[in-house]
């Protein structure tokens, strides 16, 4: 890890041994069983509980409630059921910036972008990469959440300072800590063994200019946040619009796609049982 992350990472919180051994599973691998996975997460029975919880929300409702794990795995499929572990501890990183307005309007943003990118995901017929659209919409910013970690004064000044002028994020974070948020996001997911294509949404995450293997990936995250932002959900300055017209694109989405995402898919979610549990899963409004 290149020197000037090094700082950043001290007094960040540790990837829990469950959600670090869920993450070492190929997603494709044939060699774990369903039985082997349920072993893995019921060490944890706070975890567990949540993940049941969560299961029986809307989004993923059966005929019948689901009452275990076992019924869990077997009924969601391993994605589903990775996408909960991380959800769920996500929901526990930083715990001492609860508090703050920052945790809200973070986490708040991070969900809504979350769902949007697996919305779309879906809507460009890409099912195969919803969960991944998910995860990575919810970490796309984390490197925010370590810059307030690490100095919240500091941070919330810059942050201030973009919401009344519309200055450049990045450039502010460089001039302050030497490092955006992006290439920080990215640094503590690599950190945390996270699969590459969730550190390469955190780093190029609106940007045109996308290297990865995974530009279907990285673009569906820059218009999920993007959209966000421009709900309210952030600070959408006259860059970010121009970014957002260029971008839509390079996405699946059509005219009536944007306009649908744009005036009603937000009052949709509103609805969602899922949103609400998430919502009340990390202690936001």
């Amino acid at each position: 890890m290149p020197i000037k992350y090094i700082q950043y990472m001290k007094d960040l919180p540790v990837m829990p041994e469950v959600a670090s051994k869920i993450l070492s599973i190929a997603e494709d691998s044939l060699d774990i069983s369903f039985k082997e996975l349920e072993n893995i997460i019921k060490v944890d029975p706070g975890l567990t509980a949540k993940i049941l919880k969560i299961a029986n929300s809307a989004l993923y409702a059966r005929q019948r409630e689901i009452k275990n794990l076992q019924m869990a795995i077997t009924l969601l499929g391993f994605k589903n059921i990775k996408s909960l572990v991380l959800l769920v501890t996500a929901s526990n990183f930083f715990l001492r910036m609860k508090k703050s307005v920052f945790h809200n309007t973070f986490w708040k943003h991070s969900l809504i972008t979350a769902f949007f990118a697996k919305n779309i995901a879906i809507r460009c017929r890409k099912d195969n990469m919803a969960e991944e659209a998910f995860l990575s919409g919810l970490l796309h910013d984390i490197g925010q959440a370590v810059f307030f970690n690490y100095d919240s004064k500091k941070y919330m000044e810059i942050l201030k300072i973009e919401e009344e002028t519309g200055r450049f994020l990045e450039k502010m974070e460089r001039n302050e800590f030497g490092s955006d948020h992006r290439e920080v996001g990215a640094a503590i997911l690599e950190k945390w063994n996270f699969p590459g294509q969730y550190f390469d949404t955190a780093m190029e995450h609106g940007s045109l200019n996308i290297t990865s293997h995974h530009k279907s990936l990285v673009i569906t995250v820059s218009v999920a946040d993007l959209l966000a932002e421009k709900l309210g959900f952030g600070v959408f300055t006259d860059t970010k619009k121009e970014l957002y017209e260029k971008i839509i694109p390079y996405s699946c989405l059509k005219k009536e796609d944007a306009e649908y995402y744009e005036n009603n898919f937000f009052k949709e979610l509103k609805k969602d049982a899922l949103f609400h549990d998430c919502q009340a899963l990390f202690g936001i409004k």
